[in-house]
């Protein structure tokens, strides 16, 4: 199975947690962040150990926390969503290692990407005022606007969503996909392999019936044969032949030899000559000679 046929059916599954750990380590990637208090250390009551302690600014959310959200407000659809990682490679690639930012440059180049993806992708997307309501008031909408900005100068407007970048940035859920549309087939494939070894077994079983009635059919056909047989001889025996009708009839009256007959009854049987033309022309001649 093929790449693009992968990213048909990932394109229509909807969004999963897994989706959303992809987004948050590979955004997580892009760029280092430092705290924005240095760590202090206190002591513990009851105990000798010094630990430290770190200072959370106040309103700070998660990157998981705020990437469920804008997907929460935003309804946003699972190609969208995944295109962002075409964004995030990108600037991954151009950030330099030993860049380092704030706590919430995380959030902003996450949702800048997501603002560019929803723009490039989509005939309608929200509007930045609709994105700064969807952040629960962790950025304005001034910080939302230069975000956007920032991440396009960086792209240098190359903005365009390529199908092969994305086929790369998808790669570890295509090749999931594809696992299990080969491992449904070599099921299948065995499913009809054992039914066509039954249907092939049921059929050899049935054969010895049908050579029985074969036999049968063929027994039977002889019998009626002989049969027929049978009945066509006594039929011809039983009917006079021409040779016997001859012997009964005409050639039982026999021929009385010539010594036994009287010559009355000889003289009185006409006797029969058969003159030839050349006779008939001897006789002529030699009766003109006579005269």
């Amino acid at each position: 199975m093929s790449d693009k046929e992968a990213l048909k059916i990932f394109s229509r599954k909807p969004v999963s947690d897994d989706m959303i750990e992809f987004l948050v380590a590979t955004t997580n990637s892009t760029i280092q962040v430092k705290s924005s208090s240095a760590p202090t250390y206190s002591k513990v009551d009851g105990s000798r150990m010094d630990v430290m302690v770190t200072s959370v600014p106040r309103g700070y959310v998660s990157l998981t926390t705020f990437i469920k959200n804008l997907i929460k407000h935003s309804n946003v659809q699972t190609p969208t969503l995944m295109a962002t990682l075409v964004y995030l490679n990108k600037v991954r690639n151009i950030l330099p290692a030993n860049a380092v930012g704030m706590e919430t440059t995380r959030h902003r180049i996450f949702l800048a990407s997501l603002i560019l993806a929803a723009k490039s992708l989509n005939d309608s997307s929200p509007l930045n005022k609709h994105w700064t309501a969807y952040t629960d008031g962790l950025l304005s909408n001034q910080e939302v606007n230069l975000a956007e900005r920032e991440l396009i100068s960086l792209l240098k407007w190359d903005i365009n969503i390529k199908e092969r970048e994305l086929l790369v940035a998808l790669q570890p859920f295509l090749s999931v996909i594809k696992d299990q549309l080969l491992a449904k087939l070599q099921r299948e494939t065995m499913e009809k392999a054992n039914y066509y070894r039954m249907s092939h077994m049921s059929s050899s079983s049935s054969n010895p019936t049908s050579r029985s009635s074969s036999i049968n059919s063929l027994a039977s056909y002889s019998s009626q044969l002989s049969l027929s047989n049978s009945l066509s001889s006594h039929s011809l025996r039983s009917q006079p032949s021409c040779h016997d009708l001859y012997n009964n009839g005409v050639g039982n009256s026999k021929r009385t030899p010539l010594g036994s007959k009287s010559l009355n009854t000889i003289s009185k049987q006409p006797i029969r000559v058969k003159r030839s033309l050349s006779s008939d022309f001897n006789l002529a001649e030699a009766g003109q000679i006579l005269v």
